[in-house]
């Protein structure tokens, strides 16, 4: 007998088919929005992560390569490797990277990374990977987990070196890596535990499944969603954030890994900006944090109607202090004058008003800045104090040391209107101080002599003079007098300036030595000269070509050391370069100068007395020291006709005579001049009545033709 069923068990059937088949259609679509959600869910998270890693990454060594060439801009200019490569072994101590080298416009390796600095003046080329040639523009490219980046040194505003360095991010990148497959690891587990979840509850009731579905889902995949969107806005550049969940599980693990990781990219990330804006040597804030301040309180003075002044702080005659007792020397006086100026400061505090604020520029000025004063009084008694605080020598690894500082003032709005002409007026005033006899201080007047203004204006261009070439050389012919040929030259400095045309060499040359760019412009005329003499040694093997060095230069190991290995490297014939020093520098600083000349003397370099007669004339010197000739002074030459100078000159010409040295005479200007110093035994002659300076190649054209004249 057939069974028949109810309408109600049919309907009730029926509506189990439906059921069953709703509940599958759910599971096949909540299956594949699961499938759908994990796979978009690991992407975004692994892009999300790498990315921030990357990024962060890049801004890190970017500003972390940025500020060092900020810290090193001066050493480089003055090729002080010791303290370039300190830096780089402190680098070390934080950051890993293959390798890191400083080069020059012409692709020069200054510096190596290394002790030895063993890669000295190779092509940097040769040291880079081919596809990433450096130039002084900046670049930055990822290969693999390495980042390579090229970051200019600038001065002046223009590049004038750069530095190449390759970081090794592979620790940072792999623990992203890792985090990420770990992310997707645990995705995929509760996935899988979700669509278990679900299988079960489906075989349940249909509400009860999909409420346990439900309430599963959200509690398994909200704490992923929430790390999902914390790491958005992380990305964003929200930093207070936390990526910690409280939770004990794997989920909560992730959650706590990811912290860690953030926690350790803040820490980076302050000491990169601890570097950007404080001194290395004196941990005071350096030039771009002062900067920023002063630019803060000009921008909030100016609505305020808020009066304040810059006092800028130059130390006296620190130079001598690194010269004579080491650069090591040098900073550890720094240090200590920092810490007197600081601990004056705070004896100066007033309650009442902001403190001071005290940044180091560089080299030895500081500057300190008062935001808030009622009168000029105000800023001259700091200075008084500051002086005052200055004056109790200073003991340093056992030895004492006297210095004093020079302060120039600058008050808000009297003395400028923006914060570079407040600190250019606060500089000017200092030079003024300096002028009237150091140790003092001085307010910018606007009536300041144009001198002043003058030195500063020369100082601050003669590097950038050297980098687009506005200097050149001059070279006047020295004629011998047995035959009248030319057979060397005197190489003579010249400055085209751009907004002044050709300024006079004695207008600029006594200001540059007296700063700390001595050094830059007497290697530049050495390097000059050198690469000249080679042309013109195939022209007359026997070429004599001689440069001046300044008593400021004479002095300084590191010029000596320079020309010496000048020689070396081109190979220069012995006694055909010729250094040129006057009587005068040369007593002053006769204990350096005597191992420096005895040092070129060693090398094969000649040595010449300049203005000889002028000076402090001893015949030990000229005795111990093996000069190899004199140049008669121009004023003895020009007297020589119609004054008294005949006996002079015969003396010297026997003085020379009787030490198997050569004579020049100086300043020629007429034949009779000529043909009474020939009478008298002059050796060789130089001056306007003979030829007057010229350009290598006009010097070139003029021995072509008198070798014509004799072939």
């Amino acid at each position: 007998m057939n069974r028949q069923f109810s309408v109600i068990t049919r309907l009730s059937l029926l509506l189990t088919l439906v059921s069953a088949i709703m509940m599958v259609v759910l599971m096949m679509v909540v299956d594949d929005t699961l499938k759908a959600y994990n796979e978009q869910s690991a992407q975004t998270d692994h892009s999300y992560i790498t990315g921030t890693i990357r990024e962060q990454l890049e801004d890190d060594a970017r500003l972390l390569v940025k500020a060092l060439g900020a810290n090193l801009s001066e050493s480089i200019y003055q090729l002080d490797l010791s303290r370039i490569g300190a830096s780089f072994k402190r680098l070390r101590n934080y950051r890993k990277y293959d390798y890191i080298y400083v080069f020059d416009a012409e692709g020069k390796i200054i510096h190596d990374g290394s002790a030895e600095v063993s890669a000295y003046g190779d092509d940097i080329a040769d040291y880079v990977p081919q596809a990433s040639r450096p130039t002084l523009e900046g670049q930055m490219s990822w290969d693999g987990t390495h980042l390579r980046l090229v970051c200019p040194v600038t001065a002046g505003g223009a590049p004038f070196a750069a530095i190449a360095v390759s970081f090794d991010f592979a620790g940072p990148i792999k623990a992203a890596a890792d985090s990420a497959q770990e992310l997707e690891a645990h995705e995929q587990e509760m996935f899988d535990t979700v669509r278990q979840a679900i299988l079960i509850a489906f075989s349940l009731l249909l509400p009860l499944g999909m409420l346990s579905a439900r309430m599963v889902t959200k509690r398994l995949l909200n704490p992923l969603q929430t790390l999902t969107e914390r790491s958005t806005r992380y990305a964003d550049g929200e930093r207070d954030i936390s990526f910690d969940l409280h939770r004990a599980d794997e989920i909560g693990r992730l959650g706590t890994a990811l912290e860690r990781m953030r926690q350790a990219l803040e820490e980076s990330h302050h000491q990169v900006h601890q570097m950007a804006y404080e001194d290395a040597v004196t941990s005071l804030p350096n030039r771009r944090s002062f900067q920023h301040k002063l630019s803060d309180l000009m921008h909030r003075s100016a609505s305020l109607d808020n009066r304040f002044a810059v006092l800028f702080i130059d130390l006296d005659h620190f130079k001598q202090v690194n010269d004579t007792a080491g650069h090591a020397q040098g900073d550890q006086l720094l240090r200590e004058v920092s810490r007197r100026l600081t601990q004056t400061l705070r004896e100066h505090r007033n309650r009442r008003r902001p403190d001071p604020f005290l940044a180091r520029l560089g080299g030895d000025e500081f500057v300190i800045l008062m935001p808030s004063i009622d009168s000029a009084e105000e800023a001259a008694e700091l200075a008084r104090t500051l002086s005052a605080s200055l004056a109790t020598p200073f003991l340093i690894s056992g030895q004492y040391f006297s210095i004093s500082c020079s302060i120039g003032i600058t008050l808000y709005p009297d003395d400028g209107v923006s914060s570079s002409e407040i600190l250019k007026h606060a500089d000017i005033a200092m030079y003024s101080a300096k002028q009237h006899g150091r140790n003092q201080f001085a307010f910018f007047q606007m009536q300041m002599t144009d001198d002043i203004r003058e030195r500063i204006e020369i100082q601050q261009g003669i590097r950038e003079a050297i980098e687009h070439d506005h200097l050149y050389l001059d070279y006047q012919p020295i004629y011998s007098m047995s035959n009248g040929r030319i057979q060397g030259a005197e190489a003579l400095l010249r400055w085209n300036h751009p907004q002044h045309g050709l300024l006079s060499p004695a207008r600029f040359i006594p200001i540059i030595e007296e700063s700390d760019l001595i050094e830059d412009v007497t290697r530049w005329v050495a390097e000059r000269a050198a690469g000249d003499l080679i042309s013109l040694l195939e022209l007359i093997p026997d070429f004599n070509l001689s440069i001046n060095i300044s008593g400021a230069a004479l002095h300084q190991s590191s010029i000596c050391d320079y020309i010496c290995n000048i020689k070396q490297r081109l190979a220069l014939p012995d006694n055909s370069l010729c250094i040129e020093i006057t009587e005068t520098s040369m007593i002053t600083h006769l204990e350096s100068s005597e191992k420096a000349l005895r040092r070129w003397k060693a090398a094969g370099i000649e040595i010449w007395i300049d203005d000889f007669g002028t000076g402090y004339s001893s015949l030990a010197y000229l005795n111990s020291l093996s000069i190899d000739g004199l140049k008669i002074d121009r004023s003895f030459v020009h007297n020589l006709i119609d004054g008294h100078s005949r006996p002079l000159i015969e003396a010297m010409i026997a003085l020379a005579e009787s030490l198997s040295i050569q004579t020049v005479a100086e300043g020629i200007e007429t034949d009779q001049q000529l043909a009474a110093l020939k009478d008298m035994g002059t050796g060789l002659a130089q001056g306007f009545g003979l030829a007057r300076p010229m350009r290598l190649d006009n010097l070139i054209h003029k021995i072509q033709q008198e070798l014509n004249e004799t072939a």
